[in-house]
């Protein structure tokens, strides 16, 4: 499978898959409020800073920032991954932002999603998980994997035309709903496995894996 390059990290406040993380390149490491705590541990200097750093306690020193008010419409999340599109990075990396506050994940699924619908190739690490949100014409391919589970959530009312090739229980032109659980738990077989939809939104759960082990389309 061909290398999907990653160009940009955010890195936020969630729990911190440290090791992930140090065995991908990054062109760019963003902390994203708290996640400035996460980089420097592991003696990594963030190429920027971004948030309103209520998490991290305190406005970082010797990097470039962009400081948002606590009191705002968006996660900082979301205004990271704005931050990253408007900066030309559309293929990008979020780690820190899963796990911990369960509203705080459905808020990063959120944001996800919304990059996917701006041409944004967009991912989120952690808790023992890669996520990919897939939007309306765009698809994902997986290596092959002998064992483990993925599963498939629609993010609006219904997502049309998706089709799953290569997993144990294989879909054709399928309507997902937000309101069913159809999409839980398929199989790897052993065989690549590829994801495609034609409309709607969809957010898929996948195994830890390298980054390289995906490509989006």
């Amino acid at each position: 499978m061909p290398e999907n390059r990653f160009s940009c990290a955010l890195v936020g406040a969630a729990s911190f898959d440290a090791d992930h993380f140090s065995a991908e390149h990054f062109d760019k490491a963003i902390a994203v409020d708290g996640g400035f705590s996460s980089l420097c541990a592991i003696g990594v200097t963030p190429d920027f800073a971004l948030g309103d750093f209520d998490s991290l306690g305190h406005v970082p020193q010797g990097v470039p920032i962009e400081r948002h008010p606590v009191m705002k419409d968006d996660s900082d999340t979301a205004l990271a991954l704005e931050w990253a599109l408007a900066h030309d990075m559309r293929e990008v990396a979020v780690y820190g932002a899963l796990g911990g506050r369960l509203d705080h994940t459905l808020a990063t699924l959120s944001a996800l999603v919304g990059a996917a619908r701006a041409g944004m190739h967009a991912v989120a690490v952690g808790e023992g998980n890669v996520v990919v949100a897939l939007a309306g014409g765009m698809s994902l391919e997986i290596a092959a994997k002998n064992t483990g589970t993925f599963s498939v959530f629609s993010a609006p009312d219904a997502s049309c035309g998706l089709t799953e090739r290569g997993p144990l229980y294989e879909v054709e032109n399928a309507t997902l709903r937000n309101d069913v659980t159809l999409g839980l738990s398929n199989e790897f077989v052993g065989k690549p496995v590829s994801i495609s939809l034609e409309q709607g939104a969809v957010v898929v759960v996948l195994p830890r894996m390298p980054l390289s082990d995906i490509l989006i389309g």
